[in-house]
């Protein structure tokens, strides 16, 4: 049984010597106590010394102790016999310079930063709700003030990320044809910057516009960025046929004669045409181009023609049915010069053409068929030759099906005949399918393929609703007398 006696006596001795653990250990063997009186001193001396250091123990070798250990031993022990203070200060120097054993370089791990360097990014912990990546862009709309038609427009838009994982651009899709895309498919790390380049054709508008690309990213359908490029066109060069008219047909059998396009200038601004050039082929490297140019100056830097003349041969029978003619001609306006398209396209055609390969009769035709208060829907398909010395007659008209009816007539004899498709019938059974018909037109040329045309009529099909039984619970109950 411990002794309160005891317990003052380890009290003033722990005071004394609070951090003098080997003359406590030395008092207790002394004194020879019981287990439990020395268990009892152990605990008293754990809760008297919380918060304290020990310090080093006097048989420890200097070489093991820490640098504030030593540090304390030169404060406390000036007059040290192991080691003297200069020994001790000496000790502390090199301690100091060989904290930690260098690694190799692979495994090291720079720091953590919050600095921001160029082309790298630092991590921090997440929070507990991972926010998405998030695309910025301070510049999402480029207005090139006004540029010469026929110019193309490039600029590049700056993407951030301001998310805290990569952004990945999935895809950059223009709202026109016109619109060209560069820097698809990129991944933009945190705190990063990426660029989408844009390029617009301005040959064939004029005034002014606005186009649009629409950003696919990972960050989700909330994070819509959508980039505008806009400006005026001016119209320093007009072009005549315009693009949109300009176009050759060339029959098998008839030479195609030249084209003439002719430039001359839409404003007071002058202009010089430098070079003309197409580096089309007619079948590949190696084959005669498609088209030989010449280019005549009507009046200096502000009349030209350019005379087009395709190089195909009289006989086409193989399976190309166009060919497009890409001619650039590299102009001069004051102090800028660009390449100035002037595309034609060559559209390749047998000698008897017909005008449509289809017909289509639409849900209303098809619901009207059959009203005597309605006119029943027809469709008119040409049917010529294209060949000023070719004649050639309709043998007959074949129909595979039950919902249409056809009838001939001639517009001018040999040359040309209108074929009328008409509607004549309801289809009785719904679905949600078309129907489609076939017309087989017979003529009696010599060439095997031009003998037989062939064109379908498609039919919008009706869609009618099942007559479903009623579920006896859903029945409606007749009301008021009784039975």
């Amino acid at each position: 049984m411990i002794k309160s006696n005891d317990m003052l006596t380890f009290g003033k001795k722990i005071k004394a010597s609070p951090k003098n653990r080997s003359g406590l250990r030395k008092d207790l063997t002394e004194d020879q106590f019981c287990t439990k009186t020395v268990i009892a001193a152990l605990l008293v001396c754990s809760i008297a010394c919380v918060g304290c250091q020990p310090g080093p123990s006097a048989g420890t070798p200097a070489e093991e102790l820490t640098v504030s250990e030593l540090e304390e031993l030169i404060r406390k022990k000036k007059n040290a016999e192991e080691l003297t203070v200069s020994e001790l200060e000496e000790l502390i120097r090199k301690k100091k310079n060989n904290t930690t054993k260098p690694l190799p370089a692979d495994n090291v791990t720079e720091p953590l930063s919050s600095e921001k360097k160029d082309g790298s990014y630092s991590l921090k912990a997440p929070p507990n709700k991972h926010p998405q990546s998030k695309v910025s862009s301070d510049g999402r709309t480029f207005d090139w003030g006004s540029v010469m038609q026929g110019e193309v427009v490039t600029h590049d838009f700056k993407i951030s990320n301001s998310g805290i994982t990569p952004l990945i651009i999935e895809d950059v899709k223009p709202a026109c044809g016109c619109t060209t895309v560069g820097g698809k498919e990129q991944v933009i790390a945190p705190g990063a910057t990426g660029k989408i380049t844009l390029s617009v054709d301005t040959l064939r508008f004029t005034g002014r516009i606005r186009k649009t690309a629409q950003v696919i990213t990972n960050a989700g359908k909330g994070d819509k960025t959508t980039l505008i490029m806009q400006g005026e066109i001016e119209v320093v060069i007009i072009q005549e046929p315009s693009p949109k008219e300009r176009g050759l047909t060339k029959v098998s059998g008839v030479p195609l004669k030249p084209t003439t396009i002719v430039l001359r200038k839409g404003t007071e601004k002058t202009f010089k045409i430098n070079r003309v050039s197409c580096e089309n082929r007619i079948a590949g490297r190696g084959s005669p181009s498609l088209v030989s140019l010449q280019l005549l100056e009507v009046e200096a830097e502000s009349h030209y023609e350019l005379v087009v003349t395709p190089q195909l041969p009289l006989e086409l029978d193989g399976p190309i049915r166009f060919y497009t003619a890409n001619i650039i001609a590299n102009v001069t306006v004051e102090d800028k010069t660009f390449d100035l398209p002037l595309d034609v396209p060559i559209s390749i055609k047998k000698r008897i053409d017909v005008s449509s390969a289809s017909v289509y009769f639409s849900r209303e035709e098809v619901e009207n068929t059959g009203n005597p208060n309605t006119v029943p829907a027809t469709k008119e398909i040409r049917i010529k030759s294209l060949h000023p010395d070719h004649t050639f007659n309709i043998a007959g008209v074949r129909i595979q099906g039950e919902h249409i009816k056809t009838s001939v007539e001639t517009i001018t004899p040999g040359k040309e005949y209108k074929l009328a498709v008409q509607l004549a019938k309801k289809p009785e059974v719904a679905g949600t399918q078309r129907i489609i018909e076939t017309i087989l037109i017979d003529t009696d040329d010599n060439d095997p393929t031009l003998q037989e045309f062939t064109i379908q009529a498609v039919l919008h099909r009706i869609t009618m609703r099942k007559n479903r039984p009623i579920p006896p619970s859903k029945a409606i109950k007749p009301t008021g007398g009784s039975s």
